[in-house]
């Protein structure tokens, strides 16, 4: 390998110096990122709350979000972007209500729909009981703005139970995506921000660019995607989290820590339950947390520590394989004399 291809020397101690690249200006951002307002009209996780989320990989993020790119077609022309919008904002039967009456005794829901909110999510009535009548364990009765459900089971709390389930039902839209957002480019091309995420969805949706969807899920990313896009995406988020609080750190620390949570195939968080925990050496896992439950599984099932990582050394007070560390010389006997001759 030519040397001006490495970009690392041998031996260099990464893991190190990318837990001190990153955590160092970490404790910076604790004061600021707490009362976070949101941004582009979209709730959503930012600071160290945001990278907190990442590194301990949780299944669902508390504010995901998604960024859709249109096809050349429909990203300048404005009604177009509105069609798109209607089709992929959820819909729930609340949401087009004008009021509803609910009868638990004899089982019957009557819902008042909206004129003006119907017409804003481009539905009628007819739509509405459509929906509503593919739902089991209720009939439907009426087409129009005033729609009577009636439940079939007899017992109150079943009734209560189904009552909820209707006003709560989507009738239109891509499921879980809770609002969206239009915005627009510099250069005049609309695209939308969504509160809520489904990959799965929105590819399905006429207009949208299938290469131009972007989504703060990374399980979901993973899932869709693959392994390599769930790792591209976890070095993305942490270097845009870190941006916003006006810190640099190289993408390199960032890449690393990306790499290290997914070279498995899976996704696995950075602390006790994941990466850390997990490791080899006895004394690297206790040197972490849950000092005492580690060295006394060990001595139950008779683990064996080759100390071949760098903590487990550290701990022993055993020179570790990093730096210089990794240098071995040795010398002939002969060689030896020779020089010790000249130096006498």
């Amino acid at each position: 390998m030519n040397d001006k291809e490495v970009k690392v020397a041998r031996g260099e101690a990464v893991g190190v110096v990318a837990a001190q690249s990153i955590g160092e200006p970490g404790t910076q951002m604790v004061l600021r990122s707490f009362h976070s307002a949101g941004i582009a009209s979209v709730i959503t996780t930012t600071g160290l709350p945001r990278i907190i989320e990442i590194v301990d990989a949780r299944k669902k993020p508390k504010f995901p979000m998604m960024e859709i790119r249109l096809e050349k077609g429909a990203s300048k022309n404005y009604e177009k972007v509105k069609e798109i919008w209607k089709k992929i904002e959820e819909v729930k039967v609340s949401s087009v209500l004008q009021r509803f009456e609910e009868n638990l005794k004899s089982g019957v829901l009557i819902l008042y729909l909206s004129k003006e909110k119907l017409e804003h999510y481009g539905m009628t009535g007819r739509t509405v009981a459509s929906r509503l009548s593919k739902l089991e364990g209720v009939s439907v009765d009426g087409d129009g703005e005033t729609i009577k459900v009636k439940v079939k089971d007899k017992e109150i709390k079943a009734v209560r139970t189904r009552f909820v389930k209707v006003l709560g039902s989507t009738i239109g839209g891509v499921n879980g995506i809770a609002k969206v957002v239009v915005q627009q480019d510099d250069d005049q091309t609309f695209y939308l921000t969504t509160s809520g995420s489904n990959i799965e969805g929105v590819l399905q949706v006429d207009g949208v660019d299938k290469d131009g969807i972007y989504s703060n899920d990374i399980f979901e990313v993973m899932r869709v995607y693959g392994i390599e896009s769930a790792r591209n995406l976890i070095a993305n988020e942490l270097m845009k989290t870190i941006q916003e609080e006006g810190i640099k750190v190289s993408f390199r620390h960032l890449g690393l820590v990306a790499d290290a949570m997914t070279h498995t195939g899976v996704i696995k968080s950075v602390g006790r339950h994941g990466i850390a925990g997990e490791k080899e050496s006895v004394f690297a896992r206790a040197a972490y947390e849950e000092t005492v439950k580690h060295f006394t599984n060990a001595s139950v099932f008779g683990e064996v520590d080759t100390l071949r990582g760098v903590a487990e050394n550290i701990l022993i007070g055993k020179q570790i394989g990093v730096g210089t560390g990794r240098v071995r010389l040795a010398i002939k006997k002969e060689e030896l004399k020779k020089i010790k001759k000249k130096i006498d």
